[in-house]
């Protein structure tokens, strides 16, 4: 019974040594296979740091191709800007050398006005001044005041030439006025060797009448004789009566039948 129970104890205690070890190979088994797992988790987080990386650097890549779009488009916008005003500059440019061509054109023909404005302002002021002693005789000293005052403006060294020639174009602005205006004014005439007071009466350069402060008298300026001749009291007395309230805005403008003097045909 004793070897038996000795037998029994060696049986269990060899089943407990049997036990241990297996216990201790599967242990191993275990060991093993969490290193495989600890390597395969390195494996896979290296994977996902490289691919982190990678885009990471994909992103950058991105950004920087969007960054380089917008700039070439901004690049893009200023050069259509630059393009527009650059043909803008051109035109003005063209414009100003068309300007500079026709300066260039003036000034070599200054010297050319310079010689010839001095001789045409002597010769309208000739023409003038025979026009004012041909015309009708109204505002003659006035007429004659101005001539000669533009007659010592072209022979005066200190007044430039435009002045000049600005001088000699008032006076005819003033004449040529004259033929566009009526008006009636008081003055002194010598009629039939006597002066008498007569209000004048004148229409454009079409007529020149009269009558005496008195209304007894009633005449008209004859170019062709240069004189002034009486006209038929009767026939002109209440005519020339009205012209004058007509001139002087008395009365409201109305048709009035004066003598004229009859145009003659140019040659």
């Amino acid at each position: 019974m004793k070897n038996r129970r000795i037998i029994n104890m060696s049986m269990t205690a060899l089943a407990l040594l049997m036990s241990s070890i297996m216990s201790v190979a599967q242990s191993a088994e275990l060991l093993v296979d969490s290193s495989v797992l600890d390597r395969a988790m390195d494996a896979i987080a290296a994977k996902n740091t490289a691919a982190a990386a990678t885009q990471e650097e994909i992103n950058r890549l991105a950004n920087s191709a969007s960054s380089g779009f917008e700039e070439f488009k901004r690049e893009n916008d200023t050069l259509e800007a630059l393009l527009v005003l650059n043909a803008e500059w051109r035109q003005r440019i063209a414009r100003q050398e068309t300007n500079i061509t026709q300066l260039d054109e003036s000034i070599a023909n200054v010297e050319v006005v310079t010689r010839e404005i001095p001789m045409l302002t002597q010769k309208m002021l000739d023409s003038a001044e025979q026009f004012i002693e041909l015309d009708y005789p109204f505002h003659l000293d006035e007429r004659r005041a101005r001539v000669a005052f533009a007659r010592d403006a072209i022979t005066n060294p200190a007044v430039s030439i435009a002045e000049r020639f600005r001088q000699v174009l008032v006076l005819y602005q003033t004449e040529n006025s004259y033929g566009r205006t009526i008006e009636t004014y008081p003055t002194s005439i010598e009629i039939g060797g006597v002066a008498r007071d007569v209000n004048i009466v004148r229409i454009g350069r079409v007529a020149l009448v009269y009558q005496t402060t008195d209304r007894q008298l009633t005449g008209a300026w004859d170019r062709d004789a240069r004189t002034w001749v009486e006209l038929a009291a009767g026939e002109y007395r209440t005519v020339v009566q009205t012209a004058i309230r007509v001139a002087a805005q008395l009365d409201a403008p109305k048709i009035i039948e004066l003598p004229v003097h009859v145009p003659e045909i140019a040659q």
